[in-house]
């Protein structure tokens, strides 16, 4: 479990908004229901799945199922934690690690025994890692970071993987003396960058390379932690040293030939070349791709006409052994990688893709993608997950589609980023410049189920679509979208929906502290009949239903809801002016018909404007 800690945006004068702070106290896995009785003499069975992190003073507990015949039995443990406590009758591993006991500890296997036979779970491994700190009021306040995992040595200066943290309150200056970045309490080895992020204006970015961090044992999720002038932020977010190596690749110096894996002076000169080769000829899951900004714009053409796939490989879930861990792509830190993909270039695909994970199981998966700049014609646009591209991290690019044709034989159908996958992350972007297919490129786009958080982005100027998009029509692995959490971003300047959660948008679905306006139509649209218990909160929507279509609201909904598809709380909703607050050809009177309580309008919103939200104070709390 985490902190998570919201800010406000700041930029945008009275219409944004100030978000809570909260903690959230880890709460151990539970074992599942006990199955049904098993026949005496049948052999044991055991099962459960055990808590694998707690943090330092809370309470760990877990207790395995075994299938009930009335017979004894005896429970029995390997390597067992040194904090924890086992009962050999009921199975049951408790305890309260303190501040000592922090790290990893391995090859937990808890077993039954019925007579002569016994029965095991997987081994499986308990993290212990540091209570997290909420931020000082004022203080430093770290957000997310581009990399969860990486090495601690080789590379530039024997100092290992580049680190990018975002938050706010960092400063301006003093990287090493007034500011200064600890990772498990160790500070880096080195600074490299501190300023504007890519994405929302007001969120910073601290580069660092991590360094040896006093050797602290793989595996471990250790607390990061900035400090401005002594005063320190959270340590609710994480970084895993695990092993992995640095390819650095230079467009006008390198040569794959002669390149020397961790050796920034003997680069590679390709990313990926349409055999797969150059440098993803030779990554391997935990190493990092660096991507050097020379002033050139990078141009090759990589595997079936994209910059570059993750076609024949996959990375994996770090866990602190040699071979696991993502295939990072990245950008050089102070230095601009540009992308800059083309229809005459040889581009047609794309620019950055995974494989479609329906056809090549376990391909494409556990990538991250940071710190770079593409501006791309292909169909599939600057990033696609494609299907089934599980455990995307997509973090800190500048992404657009400035020139893609509008009309003609290679009209793309995409967004900045798209595709499906569950564990994607996709923090702190700027997309902005999308066009294409009318109506059919937008700022983001999830066409598939999974699991996604998308926050803290920037999303403009999309000119061919909506600024951010639900829409599953069956052809790409699934035939719902579950599992959205959308916060904390800013949309503005659309031609088509800011929000749209259109077919089969179902469950699951969070949209909260965001801000949209100028947008041509309506500030968020429903086309969806299975949504259910969708969460709506805290938003500011206003300037929206530009175009003067009298068919669109500020709210819109063209087809059922049902009673219970969502929740709206605490919105701010101004159309402009003489526009209507609710539309659309399935209305929306269930939803006005249902309120609870009023609109709750900020202070210090113009008093000019208050009488216009008369009308939609009733929205406040509804359900739909």
């Amino acid at each position: 479990m985490h902190v998570r800690l919201f800010i406000p945006s700041g930029a945008l004068a009275a219409a944004l908004l100030l978000a809570d702070c909260a903690a959230v106290n880890l709460t151990p896995a539970s074992s599942p229901d006990r199955g049904s009785p098993a026949q005496d003499g049948a052999p044991p069975t055991i099962s459960g799945t055990p808590a694998t992190t707690v943090q330092v003073g809370a309470t760990y507990s877990f207790r395995p199922a075994v299938a009930d015949s009335g017979r004894p039995v005896k429970f029995s443990i390997e390597n067992p934690p040194p904090w924890t406590q086992f009962s050999a009758k009921s199975g049951a591993l408790t305890g309260t690690p303190s501040t000592g006991d922090i790290g990893t500890y391995a090859g937990i296997v808890i077993s039954v025994r019925r007579g002569s036979s016994t029965a095991s779970l997987p081994a499986f491994s308990i993290a212990v890692i540091s209570t997290p700190t909420m931020a000082a009021a004022g203080g430093p306040l770290v957000l997310y970071t581009d990399l969860i995992s990486g090495p601690n040595s080789g590379g530039e200066n024997n100092q290992g993987a580049y680190l990018s943290i975002f938050g706010k309150n960092f400063g301006s200056s003093g990287m090493g003396t007034t500011v200064k970045a600890l990772i498990g309490g160790v500070e880096v080895g080195s600074y490299r960058y501190l300023g504007p992020s890519r994405g929302r204006p007001d969120i910073q970015q601290l580069t660092v390379q991590v360094g040896a961090l006093g050797n602290p044992a793989p595996g471990t999720a250790l607390p990061i932690q900035v400090t401005v002038n002594g005063v320190a932020s959270n340590t609710d977010q994480t970084f895993m040293v695990n092993p992995g190596r640095m390819l650095f690749v230079d467009n006008v110096k390198g040569k794959d030939s002669k390149a020397v894996i961790g050796d920034i002076s003997h680069p590679f000169r390709h990313v990926q070349t349409a055999t797969l080769s150059g440098a993803w000829g030779e990554a391997q899951p935990g190493d990092i791709i660096v991507l050097r900004g020379t002033g050139t714009a990078w141009t090759d053409v990589g595997y079936e006409s994209y910059f570059m796939r993750f076609r024949d490989k996959s990375g994996s879930a770090p866990t602190g052994a040699s071979g696991t861990g993502a295939i990072v792509v990245m950008g050089y830190p102070t230095e601009d990688a540009y992308i800059r993909g083309t229809l005459a270039g040889g581009q047609k695909g794309g620019c950055i893709s995974a494989i479609n994970g329906q056809s090549y199981p376990g391909m494409g998966q556990w990538a991250v993608i940071s710190n770079l700049r593409i501006d791309c014609e292909g169909y599939d646009g600057p990033i696609s997950q494609e299907i089934y591209g599980h455990h995307w991290r997509v973090v800190n690019n500048d992404l657009a589609a400035s020139t893609a044709p509008t009309s003609g034989p290679s009209v793309p159908r995409m967004a900045g980023i798209t595709g499906n996958g569950t564990g994607s992350v996709w923090l702190g972007n700027h997309v902005h410049d999308i066009q294409g297919s009318p109506e059919e490129c937008h700022g983001l786009y999830i066409d598939g189920d999974g699991s996604c958080e998308i926050a803290y982005n920037l999303i403009e100027n999309i000119r061919s679509g909506n600024g951010f998009q639900i829409y599953v029509n069956g052809t790409n692995g699934s035939s719902v979208a579950n599992n959205v959490n959308f916060h904390h971003n800013i949309i503005h300047d659309v031609s088509k929906h800011g929000i749209n959660l259109a077919d089969n948008t179902q469950n699951g679905i969070v949209i909260f502290d965001n801000v949209v306006y100028n947008v041509q139509y309506a500030g968020i649209r429903f086309n969806t009949t299975l949504l259910s218990a969708a969460k709506i909160y805290n938003n500011t929507f206003y300037a929206t239903n530009l175009n003067g279509n009298t068919a669109y609201g500020l709210l819109t909904n063209d087809w059922n809801l049902s009673l219970g598809a969502a929740t709206l709380e605490n919105n701010i909703f101004w159309p402009a002016n003489n526009m209507a607050y609710t539309g659309g050809g399935g209305g929306l009177t269930v939803l006005i018909g249902s309120a609870a309580r009023h609109h709750r309008l900020r202070s210090d919103y113009p008093q000019q404007h208050q009488q216009r939200c008369r009308c939609v104070r009733a929205l406040t709390h509804v359900r739909i």
